[in-house]
Parts: C-alpha cells; structure tokens; sequence
C-alpha cells in the first residue's frame, strides 16, 4: 500500500509534507476505517497488527519506500528482516549509511 499511496502523491502532483502525511493515512488508518476494521490502531487493547517499517515517520516512509523490519500479527512476529545500511567508500563520507538517518527532518510544508 505505500506504492500506491507513492504513485497517488506523483500522479496527484501532491509533494507537500501535508500531502505526504495525508497519503499515508489514506492507506492505513482511514482505510481501515472506511472498512470498519475494530480493533485497529496503536492504542492499548488493539489487536496488534502492523508492519514495522525502517523509517522515523510517515513521510520518510513514502518518500524513501521504507524497508519492511517486520510483520506483526496478533502481537507476534511473524516476519522479520535486519535494517538495511549501505557501506560507502568515499573520501571524508561515513562509512555506512541508514537510508533513514539522511531524511530531511522537519514539519514545514
């Protein structure tokens, strides 16, 4: 779902940080809405389902298409993969890279 929300920011031309957040919520929490799911959410008493991705928000998510660090169902882990790094070779440049750590930061659109 975030490749659809993706291809909906690019074909809509939404590009704001507003438009990010709003796609995204477009395929989690407003779609399981629209589908009555109970019990859906990140608050206590929720059934635990959710996909762990390597990302620190929402908008990293869609703009980086974020690597899937795990699957959650009813509260167990179901599948796992380790973060992703990429290793550098470049003069005065790290070592090693997470694709989450150089997202621009910020809330302004």
């Amino acid at each position: 779902m975030l490749d659809v929300a993706s291809m909906g920011l690019h074909v809509g031309q939404m590009a704001s940080r507003d438009d990010m957040r709003w796609c995204f919520d477009a395929v989690t929490v407003n779609s399981a809405a629209v589908m009555g799911l109970e019990g859906y959410g990140l608050d206590v008493g929720c059934d635990a389902n959710f996909v762990l991705l390597q990302a620190d928000d929402p908008i990293e998510a869609l703009r980086l298409r974020a690597h899937r660090l795990a699957t959650v169902r009813g509260g167990k882990v179901i599948a796992q993969s380790p973060r992703v790094e990429h290793a550098l070779d470049l003069p005065k440049r790290p070592k090693m890279l997470d694709p989450s750590a150089y997202a621009p930061k910020g809330n302004s659109g």
